[in-house]
């Protein structure tokens, strides 16, 4: 069961008046023990009132109580209270050691270490030049005994309270400096963690925009030259009517499945309706130059060398490149041939999807669309410098556009040209 607030609170704060505690206890002990064993209190030379004694030492606790501490001036007060006592025993009472130490000790944990030392060392002398004289004056001990109590008085008042101090401190500093490791161990963590996520996002976004970004432009693209053609020629409309369903229903399949990605394991062990699409690969992009033809574009496609396999994130990226290519021909080039290149060779493979300038003539039934500003281009580059490939895209001599992606370190398997047209 965890202690409640208020328990924690009371148990705290009986905690930190445990020392003045001890020294009022100390207090009524020597009282009593004076008041009942006068014989005994007699035999300490110069020894006053036990009463007088008690409430020193009661003044100690007082002045050692928490809500009263300030530890310079309590320190000294409670350094003179002792010393007073010394001076009236010949320095053979130590009855007021108890409460210099706990001085002592607070003193080094709450005041800048210079000043700590200072303070202590004052201390320490003023207790051996009173101290001294004292027990020199009024003390019936041998010489050697007389020096040495005092040497464990130094010791036991000020040198170990001092160490003890600084041993906790010690220990807290340390604890504070894993505390904050641990922290900024977490917060390192955190932002790890917020940096994939921001990754995942933009790589989510980048598979978005080309599966949505080229079926959309296929489909406004078709849609646009459909209405055209209406009137003009109404069976080639109702093809291209027919064609945009297809690219409508693919669209959302593909869609469907990217965010089938973002499914947990259980999602997905409950038989969802979809499951995530396969790769695309190389294989694919015959695929899609049969799409643009039918939706109008002009496309030529041939693969040279021997098709070999690439690994999946490297042929999803090729795959890709030709896919934003495409679209962004029937985009920006409406009514120009494209032509698209596989070329598999001894040091890598080579894909080019390269479109003539745009020439509008009698096969034109559209205008050409307005450029949009996308991540298409930024997004090939991305995929590209992952799988370390190199893209290069520009307009071309003609005033067409280019864009080549190099994939190095393939393997080698010549062969033929195949063309397909």
């Amino acid at each position: 069961m965890r202690p409640s607030p208020r328990n924690s609170a009371v148990m705290v704060a009986l905690w930190s008046a445990t020392p003045s505690l001890l020294v009022l206890a100390g207090a009524v002990g020597f009282l009593a023990i004076g008041t009942w064993d006068r014989a005994l209190f007699a035999s300490v030379p110069g020894t006053g009132s036990p009463l007088v004694l008690a409430s020193l030492i009661a003044v100690q606790a007082l002045l050692l109580w928490p809500s009263r501490f300030r530890p310079l001036p309590v320190f000294a007060a409670i350094v003179g209270i002792d010393l007073a006592i010394l001076a009236t025993t010949a320095g053979e009472l130590g009855i007021g050691a108890l409460a210099v130490g706990v001085a002592s000790y607070r003193v080094v944990r709450q005041l800048p270490h210079r000043a700590a030392l200072i303070a202590l060392g004052v201390g320490a002398a003023a207790t051996t030049a009173v101290g001294g004289v004292a027990m020199l004056l009024g003390s019936r001990e041998a010489p050697l005994v007389l020096t040495a109590t005092l040497l464990l008085r130094i010791l036991l008042l000020y040198v170990l309270p001092a160490g003890i101090a600084d041993y906790v401190l010690g220990r807290e500093r340390l604890t504070d400096a894993l505390r904050e490791q641990a922290r900024m161990a977490e917060q390192r963590q955190a932002e790890r963690a917020r940096g994939e996520l921001r990754a995942e996002r933009t790589a989510l976004a980048r598979e978005l925009h080309d599966i949505a970004g080229h079926h959309l432009s296929g489909i406004i693209v078709s849609a646009q030259a459909a209405t055209t053609l209406t009137r003009s020629d109404p069976d080639r409309a109702r093809a291209m009517m027919q064609g945009i369903q297809d690219d409508a229903r693919t669209t959302l399949v593909d869609l469907r499945r990217t965010v089938g990605l973002l499914r947990s394991d259980d999602d997905e062990r409950t038989g969802g309706p979809e499951r995530p699409s396969p790769t695309p690969n190389l294989e694919g992009i015959a695929t899609l130059v049969d799409a643009a033809r039918e939706r109008g574009q002009a496309v030529d496609f041939r693969v040279a060398g021997a098709p070999r396999p690439l690994g999946p994130l490297t042929e999803a990226t090729a795959y890709r490149m030709v896919q934003e290519s495409l679209a962004n021909a029937a985009r920006h080039a409406r009514g120009a041939r494209s032509d698209v290149s596989v070329r598999f060779g001894d040091d890598g493979v080579e894909i080019v999807v390269a479109n003539a300038p745009t020439r509008p003539g009698a096969d034109a039934v559209v205008p050409p669309a307005p450029a949009q500003p996308g991540y298409g281009l930024s997004g090939m580059a991305e995929r590209a410098e992952l799988v370390g490939a190199t893209l290069s895209t520009g307009p071309t001599s003609d005033g067409g556009w280019r864009n080549a992606l190099t994939i190095r370190g393939t393997g080698q398997s010549p062969n033929r040209d195949r063309e397909i047209s």
